[in-house]
């Protein structure tokens, strides 16, 4: 912060050189990236129009890559707009280095004079300060990435009293989507701009709020109190697939007015937010209406701006765009196509401006957003042969003359029926029931669209919707920017039924030798299987496996029959097993004469298995079965009731039982509920797991504290190293409760290893003192523990940042009077060693040592005495340990007076 304060000084001093320099109003960056490293940007200020000596037919514009450029105005001297206000455009190309995210900045060293809200009255001081982050985006994969247009300019007018609305009129060209944020106006790179105040601290109160809708930008000031002129910044940030890929400032200028107190808005009345699909014709009525036009004699004026008008086709106002007398009643005019269709919505803002002042008047603002969605595929049929399911549908499509956007289409696909109704405004399957089955599908047989499901089972009833895929093609030719249309109508169908279909595999007693399973199957359809073409006799087994095995015929379990009528469905028991530990699958063979194969759909038993933990059991299953499970009961044994009570159901396959006491065995079993969606197969489908125990154990640690340490840089130094000490101090956050710690462990990190060095038993206590007798440790960390023995875990370290002190008197007396007879340091800490060297007038070293409390006698290393005089010294001064310092020494010189009264 410091920094911060020296750099605004610096900043605006260099800027009061010239006062008269009144300039910047208002502005933003725009850019276009026009290949993998090169971008073209647009610099667009609004400036004084009278503020002629401070007029810059030139900025200098940073890249954000460490070079600069110098831009020529391309408009001109700039454009004259009213109210002493004039546009200026500084356009610009730039070759990047390579890939990355740069910010490009512009600094004019002037604001505008007398803005209320900025640093008042010295804002003619301040500089203006304006940028924009750009992500330079890889363009094989990818389209370029264009900034936000701002369509509507950021001057506006408000009154005293009066709500005020202004909005930008946002459009993104490349369909991204957008959100808007306050900012604090800058001086220059994450400088705010000196005492910044909102506009609603200006004469706060309950009448004085300002709001910026995050979605649709919309600027709101609940009322103005004080006229004069304000500015305010707010981000655009522009995402894709939900990553942030550029982000504009734009400054802007309020001009409030007190003139206009008594004159109230316009009034306008129009549609808000609505979505429509492609190829229809929007109408959109508006009124507007002026409540001072008896007794003002006021007129009004419609402008509409958003980025309806920036697409082809484009939309049309049918109005007048001159003042008129209230009211007026205008049409909007979309004649849409599919090349509108996108994922965002578009903004359009209407703008209705009385004149009651002299230059301009009091403005309204009504914005809504358009969704132009794809049209919906027609007439969804679907036939099933023995196979596979064909789906159609009408071939041309609404959007087929669009070739450059339009893809294909996607094939949604789940077991059963729903009912979704059309949404326009949030189209596609994405967050239905439906599975995404294929992907760009063109197949035309000459009639109608198709695609053949060939991925499916007998026994399941399959239902399908299909929409239309629309995207872009990157320069490279991958498509990119994919939106979908909406869904088609729905279509079922289901596979003729001429092999055997399991019905259960249940397990009935679990055991690891005794285990049982009773798999439970039915025979083809008598409808759908030929027994022309599949001629008696027939046989029929039951295969079965466990994972990762090979599949094996149980011998018992093979029947044969001399008609098909006198196949019964049957129910086998499948016994010795280890139903305990493993998982069996199974499926059933029917053979027909001549040697015909008819296999059905494997299944799995369901396996579940258990883990015990802190007063709960953790459990999971599983099971691929050719029905679907959608319910699922959880029973407990009651060792009370010595019977199994059902405590919960879910759709999942997991589900953790809580509550439980810690060391006691839990046994559980789950009770499975499935269907075939078939209304020839019974429901529901009831099958049983294994049953699995598992011990409830403490093997959660307690929560982790919050350390804090204090340590003695800022006590003051009496006797060296004896009173050093860090005092260690923690908490626990509010989200976090240790209910079952019993103590803490503090351990200490010497050269990066770590060492327990207390224990403490009382969880009360919360603080240590650490004294640092010997070596010095470089972080500390606290954990708890509980009874069980666990230790928290993922706690963080503190680290401390030491202060050494080393300091050395400039005289000493050593004459043997008891005062002053050594040479010796101060009090010092943290000190290992040190390289002291003394030497005399003619440079010969005289004494050295390196223990740090140095104790010179004034005799030289050889014993003798020196005579008095002034002696020139060198200390290479070693801190303890590795303290978090850059540099682990520091250099110490200067001199010593040495006044023993020898000569």
């Amino acid at each position: 912060m410091k920094m911060y304060k020296f750099i605004a000084l610096v900043v605006i001093s260099c800027c009061t050189l010239n006062l008269e320099a009144t300039h910047n109003r208002a502005g933003e960056i725009s850019f276009i990236q026009l290949s993998d490293f090169s971008i073209q940007a647009t610099i667009t200020t609004y400036t004084k129009a009278s503020s002629t000596a401070a007029d810059r037919d030139s900025l200098i514009i940073n890249w954000g890559d460490g070079s600069s450029s110098t831009v020529l105005r391309s408009n001109g001297s700039g454009e004259l707009l009213s109210n002493n206000t004039k546009r200026n455009y500084y356009i610009a190309t730039h070759n990047y280095p390579g890939r990355s995210t740069y910010k490009i900045s512009v600094m004019d060293p002037n604001r505008v004079d007398n803005i209320l809200n900025i640093d008042p009255p010295n804002s003619v001081n301040i500089p203006f300060y304006i940028q924009t982050t750009v992500s330079l985006l890889n363009l094989q994969f990818q389209s370029p990435n264009r900034s936000v247009q701002l369509l509507q300019a950021p001057i506006d007018f408000a009154c005293v009293g009066v709500v005020f609305q202004h909005n930008p009129a946002a459009y993104d060209a490349d369909g991204d989507s957008l959100s808007f944020e306050f900012s604090v106006p800058l001086m220059d790179n994450n400088l705010p701009v000196p005492n910044y105040i909102f506009p609603n601290q200006i004469n706060p109160g309950i009448n004085n709020a300002i709001m910026l809708d995050s979605q649709k930008g919309t600027f709101t000031w609940a009322s103005p109190q004080k006229a004069g002129e304000y500015n305010i910044a707010f981000i655009i940030h522009e995402y894709r697939k939900g990553v942030r890929i550029a982000s504009t400032i734009r400054d802007m200028q309020i001009f409030v007015r007190q003139d206009c107190s008594k004159n109230t808005p316009p009034v306008i009345t129009s549609a808000f937010d609505t979505c429509i699909v492609a190829g229809t014709i929007l109408e959109l009525p508006i009124t507007v209406t002026d409540p001072d036009t008896l007794s003002l004699g006021s007129k009004i004026k419609i402008e509409v701006s958003g980025a309806p008008f920036f697409t082809s086709p484009t939309m049309v106002l049918m109005a007048l765009t001159s003042y008129t007398t209230s009211p007026i009643n205008a049409k909007l005019t979309w004649v849409t196509d599919c090349s509108l269709v996108r994922k965002e919505f578009y903004t359009l803002v209407i703008k209705a401006t009385d004149n009651i002042l002299d230059s301009t008047g009091i403005s309204s603002l009504h914005t809504l957003r358009i969704k132009v969605v794809g049209p919906a595929p027609e007439n969804l049929q679907s036939e099933a042969d023995s196979k596979s399911i064909k789906i159609k549908w009408n071939h041309p499509y609404a959007c087929t003359h669009f070739p450059d956007y339009f893809k294909g289409f996607s094939v949604w696909r789940k077991e059963g029926s729903s009912n979704i109704p059309l949404d326009t405004c949030n189209p596609g399957l994405q967050a239905s029931s439906y599975k995404q089955i294929a992907y760009l599908v063109n197949n035309f047989d000459g009639m109608n669209y198709h695609y053949q499901d060939s991925t499916i089972v007998e026994g399941k009833f399959y239902c399908y919707r299909v929409q239309a895929e629309f995207a872009t093609t990157s320069q490279s030719g991958f498509p990119i920017n994919f939106v979908s249309s909406l869904h088609s109508n729905e279509t079922c169908n289901s596979l003729p039924l001429n092999i055997p279909v399991l019905l259960n595999v249940d397990v009935t007693q679990t055991d690891s030798l005794l285990g049982e399973i009773s798999v439970r199957w039915t025979k083809p359809s008598p409808i759908e299987f030929d027994t022309i073409k599949f001629k008696a006799p027939y046989k029929t087994s039951i295969y079965f496996k466990t994972k990762n095995n090979q599949w094996e015929k149980i011998l018992n379990s093979e029947h044969s029959y001399n008609s098909y009528s006198s196949i019964i469905d049957t129910i086998f028991h499948h016994t010795r097993l280890n139903t305990a530990h493993l998982q069996y699958s199974y499926y059933v063979e029917l053979l027909s004469t001549p040697l015909n194969e008819h296999f059905s759909d494997s299944a799995d038993m369901i396996f579940l298995s258990t883990q015990g933990s802190d007063r709960s059991l953790t459990l999971n299953w599983n099971a691929v079965t050719p029905w679907t499970n959608y319910k699922y009961d959880i029973f407990l044994f009651n060792n009370n009731t010595l019977v199994f009570d059902s405590i919960a159901s879910t759709n999942l396959n997991t589900f953790t039982i809580q509550k439980l006491t810690n060391e006691l065995e839990y046994c559980v079993y789950i009770k499975g509920y499935g269907a075939y969606g078939v209304s020839r197969f019974e429901k529901p489908l009831i099958n049983h797991s294994n049953i699995s125990c598992a011990t409830a154990i403490d093997n959660i640690p307690p929560c982790c504290p919050k350390l804090m340490v204090s340590d003695p840089c800022d006590d003051e130094l009496q006797t060296p190293g004896l009173e050093l000490k860090n005092k260690l101090s923690w908490t626990f956050p509010d989200i976090c409760k240790a209910d079952d710690a019993i103590g803490y462990k503090i351990y200490a990190y010497y050269n990066k290893q770590q060492k327990l060095i207390q224990t403490i038993e009382n969880v009360q206590t919360q603080t240590y003192e650490h004294f640092l007798l010997d070596s010095i440790p470089e972080c500390y960390l606290v954990t708890t523990y509980d009874l069980a023995g666990n230790e928290c875990i993922n706690v963080d370290s503190v680290c401390i940042e030491y202060c050494p002190i080393y300091n050395l008197p400039n005289t000493f007396t050593p004459n043997s009077d008891g005062h002053n007879d050594l040479f010796k340091p101060f009090p010092y800490r943290f000190i290992d060693k040190v390289e002291f060297k003394v030497f005399n007038r003619w440079g010969n070293l005289v004494f050295q040592t390196e223990n740090p409390d140095i104790l010179w006698d004034g005799k030289s290393s050889s014993g003798s005495r020196l005579s008095d005089g002034t002696y020139y010294y060198t200390c290479l001064v070693y801190y303890s340990g590795l303290l978090v310092h850059s540099n682990p020494t520091n250099q110490l010189n200067g001199f010593i007076e040495l006044r023993s009264g020898q000569k």
